[in-house]
């Protein structure tokens, strides 16, 4: 599956997706054109559905039954933060959080007071489901997209 982490400063993810046991790498977090930072995880085809939603709108995909799922978070430029999962969203009211496999590794590391890239990078050494890499983008202003982006752990630098 994957690792995505938000620590109210950054949204950071691993880059591993896996078709049996063979992996590749694909960037899963993104930012849209007005800063919003939105991130999924779960079955890659529909979570790419479900991210081209939420970046450009339009119907909601209807791909969130049976084996076919994803989760996936959604940050505004104010630093609000949703999780949308099967037909709904909820805020999310702590100072961070995480979704995927990997996301008690996460979780924790964020709780004693690390960030999200570091939150990534343990889950990575311990879930078999996170890896390739992480890459990390910070919220700021949609004019200020192009200056925060960056890659970390291997990760290719991400396109504003």
């Amino acid at each position: 599956m994957t690792t995505i982490a938000w620590d109210g400063r950054f949204m950071a993810a691993d880059r591993r997706i896996s078709m049996g046991t063979t992996t590749y790498s694909s960037t899963k977090i993104r930012r849209t054109a007005d800063g919003r930072l939105i991130g999924a995880t779960g079955d890659w085809p529909v979570a790419s559905l479900v991210l081209d939603w939420l970046e450009h709108g339009g119907a909601r995909p209807d791909c969130q039954s049976s084996d076919r799922w994803c989760t996936a978070l959604e940050v505004t430029p104010d630093g609000r933060c949703w999780l949308h999962q099967r037909d709904g969203k909820w805020p999310v009211e702590d100072a961070f959080t995480a979704i995927g496999s990997g996301r008690e590794y996460a979780l924790a590391v964020m709780a004693v007071g690390l960030g999200a890239e570091k939150g990534v990078e343990v889950a990575a050494r311990f879930d078999p489901g996170t890896g390739n890499g992480i890459d990390a983008l910070e919220i700021a202003p949609a004019a200020a997209a192009a200056t925060s982006v960056r890659a970390g752990m291997r990760g290719a630098a991400l396109a504003a």
